[in-house]
């Protein structure tokens, strides 16, 4: 009997213990965010692309929040002090676990929906996907800061971002860095790593996506406030190479004023845009002080019992 009783307690222990041990993605109930930027903001060859968060809809309400389609600043070389559309009590695109699996030029006109891409014998994929939602929302010469509410329940160890990659071209790359801060309190860099890896997915162009790993060296709580902020990577190829066909040193102008190119990114040698795909936090595999208070719980109730079953087995064996 008291044998049996160990077998349960072990059954209880593996239970519990591999029920908080299935790391998983942890719920966002909304995020807060100035929205991205688009066509109004910068010239292009292609056409209008646009990096809003097109689907950003407010909770309760059964369609987009009206600002989803609107830059996130008016100015024409926006800013983090400039902003004019704060999506605020929601959720869009950064938490809809579609992982980008295109590159970010596929997107055009105002509806978020692909409509440059093109079909030739060699590449006729980009042409399938016309009429298709986009997959990045995109800042330019900003520094987004993005404060994500998170389902209450779990610890949270890790947390993943997908972003377009660097060498994307486009004068477009990933974030240099990303800071995090937990309720109000900045994580020292020292609390979590940080990595970047290349993100191939189904995708046959997949070199365009990377993913950002943050690695927490404690797990935190799901119920606290988890802010991000993505800072922009140092200025690429491209971007060089766009100073130098666009600047006119004879005069001293840059043939390109509307994308504010020469100021915001030559003088800073930072890439103009970051893209961002989708954010993820993961379960820890640590169980939550409940888990444990329900486990100790069962190990003591089994171990009353088996005590109270003792004189019984023994005067059965004498």
């Amino acid at each position: 009997m008291l044998s049996r009783s160990f077998a349960f307690a072990a059954l209880l222990a593996a239970s519990l213990a591999s029920s908080s041990a299935l790391a998983g993605v942890v719920g966002v109930t909304s995020y807060d965010m100035v929205n991205g930027n688009g066509a109004d903001q910068y010239t292009t060859p292609t056409g209008g692309q646009n990096y809003f968060d097109f689907t950003y809809t407010k909770t309760g309400q059964s369609t987009p929040d009206p600002a989803a389609s609107m830059n996130g600043s008016s100015s024409s070389i926006p800013n983090n002090s400039n902003a004019t559309n704060l999506l605020t009590g929601g959720k869009g695109m950064l938490t809809d676990g579609v992982i980008a699996t295109d590159n970010y030029s596929l997107v055009s006109g105002s509806n978020g929906k692909i409509s440059n891409g093109w079909t030739t014998t060699a590449s006729p994929y980009y042409g399938s996907l016309n009429g298709q939602p986009s997959q990045y929302v995109g800042w330019k010469y900003q520094d987004p800061t993005i404060a994500f509410h998170l389902a209450s329940g779990s610890l949270v160890s890790q947390i993943n971002l997908y972003v377009a990659a660097n060498n994307s071209l486009g004068l477009v790359g990933a974030p240099s860095n990303v800071a995090v801060t937990i309720g109000s309190t900045i994580l020292d860099s020292s609390q979590y790593t940080e990595t970047i890896s290349p993100y191939t997915g189904s995708n046959p162009y997949g070199s365009s996506t990377d993913v950002i790993t943050i690695i927490l060296n404690q797990a935190i709580s799901s119920s606290d406030l988890f802010t991000l902020q993505l800072f922009r990577g140092i200025l690429e190829q491209d971007g060089y190479d766009y100073e130098n066909t666009y600047w006119n040193a004879s005069t001293n102008t840059f043939n390109d004023p509307l994308s504010g190119f020469q100021e915001n990114a030559w003088n800073t040698k930072l890439e103009p845009w970051i893209m961002l795909s989708e954010v993820q936090f993961l379960t820890s595999a640590v169980p939550e002080p409940s888990t444990w208070i329900m486990m100790i719980a069962g190990f003591f109730g089994l171990g009353i019992l088996s005590y109270r079953r003792r004189p019984a087995e023994v005067r059965l064996a004498a």
